[in-house]
């Protein structure tokens, strides 16, 4: 087996690494009750706290008392091994389909494609995510707004198929009852 390429963020909790792996790597999400081998017994000791799966990352928490310079590389060691038996991670609660389209696309509203939207004065909040189809809602200045569908499909969904490949449709509906807001580009053009 090849070895599944990751790297470590930090995190704004000292005792939290996110371990950034490909999109697809796991096929769970959530909280991880078991993992595969040395990473599994560690979970089970006094080393590891929690660990949770997102759509492109491992979180892993060490417990109290313990540190990264300590114990980091048997971390990374041990979670390297475990990402070569995919199968073999048990989340604490059963993980659907749905689920892990929703948790694919918090992922990227949460990340670059969210800031991107939040930096023009943008809200996209999802609305549904069941059977391989997403409906978000779009808000704020993206109501209306001429490039909404562009963002919409070359950003958001483009990034969205990169985590779940399985997605068929991705829609968006604006926030009901809402005008446009005018931004300060628009304001500047009509004065120009």
């Amino acid at each position: 087996m090849s070895v599944v390429p990751m790297h470590p963020e930090a995190t704004a909790d000292p005792q939290a690494v996110r371990w950034v792996i490909p999109a697809g790597t796991l096929p769970v999400v959530g909280e991880i009750a078991d993992a595969p081998d040395d990473l599994g017994k560690m979970l089970h000791s006094e080393d590891v706290a929690s660990i949770e799966v997102e759509t492109q990352a491992v979180v892993i928490r060490l417990a109290d008392g313990r540190s990264w310079s300590g114990t980091g590389a048997r971390v990374r060691d041990a979670l390297s091994a475990a990402l070569q038996h995919p199968q073999r991670w048990r989340p604490a609660a059963e993980v659907t389909e749905d689920d892990m389209l929703r948790a694919a696309l918090q992922d990227v509203l949460d990340g670059s494609v969210g800031d991107y939207i939040r930096s023009h004065g943008g809200e996209v909040t999802i609305v549904s995510a069941q059977d391989r189809h997403a409906e978000v809602r779009m808000a704020g200045t993206c109501t209306h707004c001429p490039a909404a569908g562009f963002t919409l499909h070359s950003r958001l969904e483009s990034e969205l198929r990169a985590r779940f490949p399985g997605l068929v449709e991705l829609r968006a509906t604006e926030e009901p009852g809402k005008a446009a807001r005018r931004t300060w580009l628009t304001l500047r053009r009509r004065n120009a």
